[in-house]
């Protein structure tokens, strides 16, 4: 290689040496440069009371590393560019931390400016809003208030217990004897095969709210179910029954119609008829179900307030007596659960007092004790703690004496012969009742406790309790144990009477709630009826919706749409309920000329069918007609003018046949 040629090359590998050397000089100087910087800066005392406000700072030094380790990177990447926004970043970090320890500071010197006592004060407020915040969500919606009140949809089954009970092939082939239309499946009923084909007709469910877990739903009345309703009302105001079946015809599912119904074939002693109307009450009710309305959660709310939903309050109720009387006790227990798990605050329908009674007939002794020491009341209505109940006093102890029969546990045996005592001492009446009712010898004690007699709501209770349970206390143990028991605590009841409870130890422990009347006036029980007090017995009332609420609810204007259906369009849809109206119809289809000749007989017989019902009926006043004191005079008067017009309608035919035969000869 020539040296011209040697030269040339170390000319091209100079520039490619050149930076390395200046590279490296840089970061030394770089490096000496932040010793200097470092050794220079003076060593920072740390103030100790800094430490106490050190987790904002420790929060912004953070944010401050992760942000420059961005940069950096961006640096690596870009190293041009990136040196002018890491210039601005820095900026607006700065102006970033003087806007937070301007804040820091405004917080601490308010609260430096306040005093000691101050702070104490504000402390304790906020702690008891936030106790009773929790105390009330506690109280409404716990665990075990929602296993008390959820619902097993397979015990609703009244066709499974009957199954269980009577076998499964009796059960059959009474189906297959009546086999016919196929209804849509029901949790709450087993659809017959003789009711008519479901269509919708304007009821449903809307979700109203969701409150602490709770979710608050109402039935929806539609257009059409309205005009119905109205319908429905003036059936009633006329106190005839036809007027009823005849609407029941044109809509078969209408709720209140079929309540009504019910009630009137229980006065006459229809009672398979009463039942199958309330069933497909509950049927209707049961396919205008919200799609996230579930029992089994125990969280689903009805309002008694609101009109639309009393419906489906009275037919659960109506449905628990007639599965009582078919002996489905499971199913009726569930039932009253189902019930009660609607609106367990007000309970509208007294359910909590017979919850305990068909819980004992099912068996299920475990929910009795567990309800008994588990469940906690506002203290409204009802005492807070269940043991301060009569019918829970005695239930309890009733089911402990019954789970000790079981288990063959003597601790049962001893936990409930001392609960037994307890209830004996709080209520001593309710054990020498029950020893009246069946037909033991009375206590040597019940003179000297005469003088504690309760007052009317604590004897309502106690009536109630012995009305329904006494056919339990009849078994020979269970009688047994209860008068050795009894025997050996009454004398201790008489020398120590400060323990008897002549009152119930809530609120509304000096009247008769609204809610008990509701109950007094559906169960039957007619000893309970001379316990209503003079402002329920002096009212009226109908008995598809007894005793409603002062402060009731409706979605839509009754009485403004009951004064516009009340013009000359005195009946909706078509079809007249009143009684003028009725023969308004009438005569137009007679003097129309709208019927042929030969049905005439028919709407005599009709008349005449109409006429022996009336004669029948003329001193009866079922329960779902209350008497207002005035004898209902348009009957005859209504079947006269139907037998003028239709013997008019006649003679007219008659007439006209007769010019018909002389214009042919």
């Amino acid at each position: 290689m020539s040296s011209r040629a040697l030269r040339r090359l170390q000319k091209e590998q100079l520039p490619d040496i050149a930076p390395k050397k200046d590279q490296d000089s840089d970061e030394e100087v770089v490096d000496s440069e932040e010793e200097e910087e470092a050794q220079a800066k003076p060593i920072k005392q740390i103030n100790p009371f800094d430490l106490l406000n050190g987790d904002d700072d420790d929060v912004a030094e953070e944010e401050e590393e992760e942000e420059q380790e961005e940069e950096t990177a961006e640096e690596t990447k870009k190293p041009e560019p990136v040196i002018e926004k890491s210039f601005n970043n820095t900026k607006k970090n700065k102006k970033k931390n003087k806007k937070k320890n301007n804040k820091n500071d405004n917080h601490n010197t308010s609260t430096d400016d306040m005093s000691m006592k101050e702070l104490d004060r504000v402390l304790k407020q906020l702690g008891k809003t936030s106790s009773k915040a929790t105390k009330g969500n506690q109280n409404l919606n716990t665990e075990e208030r929602r296993q008390l009140l959820a619902v097993n949809y397979r015990h609703l089954d009244a066709q499974a217990e009957m199954k269980r009970l009577f076998g499964s092939h009796v059960v059959n082939s009474e189906n297959r004897a009546s086999q016919g239309r196929v209804l849509k499946k029901s949790k709450f009923t087993t659809p017959k095969s003789d009711w008519p084909p479901y269509k919708r007709h304007g009821l449903s469910m809307e979700v109203v709210e969701t409150k602490d877990g709770i979710t608050y739903y109402a039935f929806r009345h539609s257009e059409q179910y309205q005009e119905v309703q109205m319908e429905f009302l003036r059936a009633i105001a006329t106190h005839n029954p036809e007027a009823l079946l005849f609407l029941t015809r044109r809509h078969p599912y209408h709720v209140d119609s079929l309540l009504q119904l019910s009630e009137i074939a229980k006065h006459s002693g229809d009672w398979t008829a009463a039942g199958d109307f309330i069933e497909r009450a509950l049927y209707a009710c049961e396919r205008a179900l919200h799609p996230q309305f579930s029992l089994g959660t125990g969280t689903a709310r009805l309002s008694y307030k609101r009109s639309e939903n009393r419906s489906f309050f009275l037919a659960v109720f109506r449905h628990i007596q007639f599965l009582t009387r078919r002996g489905c006790w499971k199913t009726a227990f569930e039932f009253n659960k189902l019930l009660f798990s609607l609106d367990p605050v007000s309970d509208p329908l007294g359910a909590l007092l017979s919850l305990d009674y068909h819980a004992l007939s099912a068996k299920d002794y475990e929910y009795v004790v567990k309800m008994q020491s588990e469940w906690k009341t506002d203290g409204h209505l009802y005492p807070v703690e269940l043991a301060d109940m009569p019918n829970f006093a005695y239930s309890a102890a009733y089911a402990r004496f019954k789970m000790s029969e079981k288990s063959k546990n003597s601790e049962d045996v001893v936990q409930g012969t001392k609960m037994m005592k307890e209830a004996i001492q709080k209520y001593p009446l309710v054990y020498c009742r029950l020893l009246e009712k069946l037909g033991e010898p009375e206590a040597d004690e019940i003179v000297q406790l005469t003088q504690y007699i309760p007052n009317e709501y604590m004897d309502i209770m106690q009536l109630s309790y012995i009305e329904r349970t006494f056919e339990m206390w009849k078994e020979p143990e269970v009688l047994e144990w209860l008068k050795s028991v009894g025997s050996s605590t009454l004398p201790v009841v008489v020398n120590q009477p400060q323990k008897i409870q002549q009152k119930l130890l809530c609120d509304e422990k000096e009247n008769v709630p609204l809610s008990v009347c509701r109950y007094i006036v559906l169960i039957d029980i007619q000893k309970l009826l001379s316990y209503l007090p003079s402002s329920v017995t002096s009212s009226s009332y109908q008995m598809y919706d007894p005793l409603p609420p002062a402060d009731s609810e409706t979605m839509y204007d009754i009485d403004e749409r009951a004064s516009f259906g009340s013009g000359a369009a005195s009946y909706l849809g078509g079809a007249p309920t009143d009684p003028q109206s009725l023969v308004n119809m009438m005569r137009n289809l007679l003097t129309g000329n709208r019927l042929p000749p030969g049905s005439q007989e028919e709407v005599q017989r009709l008349l005449v069918e109409l006429e022996r019902l009336r004669t029948e009926n003329a001193n009866q006043a079922p329960g779902a007609f209350p008497d207002d004191g005035s004898q209902d005079d348009e009957y005859p008067e209504l079947v006269q003018e139907m037998r003028d017009a239709a013997a008019e309608e006649g003679e007219q035919d008659e007439d006209d046949d007769l010019g018909h035969i002389e214009h042919e000869m």
